[in-house]
């Protein structure tokens, strides 16, 4: 990806953000965080990865924000300056979900292995 979409998708990803928390007032949207925004070259849709800490969430927060995507498409064109605003396209980004899976997973290993040798070295005693 180029230095310029990088710049976009960063601006993008800050922007929308800052609206949801100034200019949205929707209790179902609260600790919620936009991860990632990806915009194709054209401009014409991007797709804005978000992710929410209590995971029962997930359905009502994509719901509301695909409720509210034309106000806050229509706010970003006000405050940024690209030639066309882009199309939001919301998706649930479960990255970090998983990353804490593996690494409780590598941490129940971890404590298993240390479980097994210290019954290995009180048997052997």
């Amino acid at each position: 990806m180029s230095l310029r979409m990088d710049r976009v998708n960063s601006e993008l990803r800050k922007r929308i953000m800052e609206i949801i928390q100034k200019e949205v007032d929707d209790p179902d949207i609260d600790l919620l965080s936009i991860t990632k925004v990806d915009t194709t070259k054209d401009l014409q849709e991007s797709k804005v990865y978000f992710s929410v800490l209590d995971e029962n969430k997930y359905e009502k927060v994509q719901k509301s924000l695909n409720l509210m995507k034309g106000f806050i498409r229509g706010v970003l064109g006000k405050n940024i300056r690209l030639k066309k605003t882009p199309h939001l396209i919301f998706i649930k980004d479960d990255s970090m979900k998983y990353s804490v899976d593996i690494y409780k997973k590598i941490e129940d290993v971890k404590n298993n292995d240390q479980r097994d040798r210290g019954t290995t070295i009180e048997n052997s005693g």
